[in-house]
């Protein structure tokens, strides 16, 4: 049956074939294209994180002693009390913050830190964590990016600011310090403290002494760009949920 229906095909059943197949083998037509390298953002916007304690409401935003004891009230313990930034910034109209964050950040907790008497603490005053999750929701050591602490230190300020470099690195390391350097960053100085964990840029505006940590997955130059960024919390927008 194979003989036949092969027969009934022509004299030369396969010779189209043949023909077919030299005209795209001898002539191949070869179509290329160029795809733009794929990039990972290095940053993101602090307007695009969410704030951890958004949903705390207090009365008492316009006066400032009524709203350091009403957050005060709150202490569970520890003097590191959760505050949300309309708190923050009534206490400390003149605190700056990072206006971006390392790519992967996605929330920011914030804390007022009070002394056993009820007054605002000068070292630190506030503190803020950047983290990749939920605070607390996960491990500090898995989610948790960046820390930012910052303290009201006019003293050291005016002494940075009268004898300039000549405030050394000693004044700021600790045992856990590997290296220490003095850098610029946008103008400003800095004291770059390298450690196995992680570094912290140390840096003054005002009357604010800021320390920004960041652990060992976060680079130099992100941690630089978040220092340099820095903007006035107030003029973060939105201040409410």
């Amino acid at each position: 049956m194979l003989l036949v229906l092969v027969a009934a095909c022509g004299d030369v059943p396969l010779q189209a074939i043949g023909e077919r197949s030299s005209d795209w083998i001898n002539e191949p037509e070869i179509v290329t294209t160029t795809l733009p390298p794929a990039t990972t953002p290095r940053f993101i916007g602090i307007e695009n994180l969410a704030w951890s304690n958004e949903e705390i409401v207090n009365p008492n935003l316009g006066d400032r002693d009524a709203l350091i004891s009403s957050v005060f009230e709150r202490r569970e313990g520890d003097r590191f009390i959760q505050a949300s930034r309309e708190e923050i910034v009534g206490a400390l109209p003149e605190l700056e913050f990072p206006a971006v964050a390392p790519f992967g950040a996605q929330w920011v907790s914030s804390q007022l830190v009070v002394e056993n008497n009820g007054t605002l603490s000068r070292e630190p005053t506030a503190a803020f964590g950047i983290w990749s999750a939920e605070p607390y929701t996960r491990s500090r050591s898995v989610a948790q990016m960046a820390i930012m602490r910052v303290a009201i230190d006019p003293e050291s300020a005016a002494e940075v600011a009268a004898t300039g470099e000549d405030v050394t690195c000693a004044r700021f390391a600790d045992r856990a310090t590997n290296i220490c350097e003095i850098v610029n960053l946008g103008g400003r100085q800095v004291w770059k403290l390298l450690a196995t964990s992680g570094t912290t840029l140390i840096w003054f505006s005002g009357d604010y002494r800021y320390e920004l940590f960041g652990k060992d997955f976060v680079s130099d130059d992100d941690l630089a760009e978040m220092a340099s960024s820095s903007i006035l919390l107030s003029d973060l927008e939105p201040l409410a949920p």
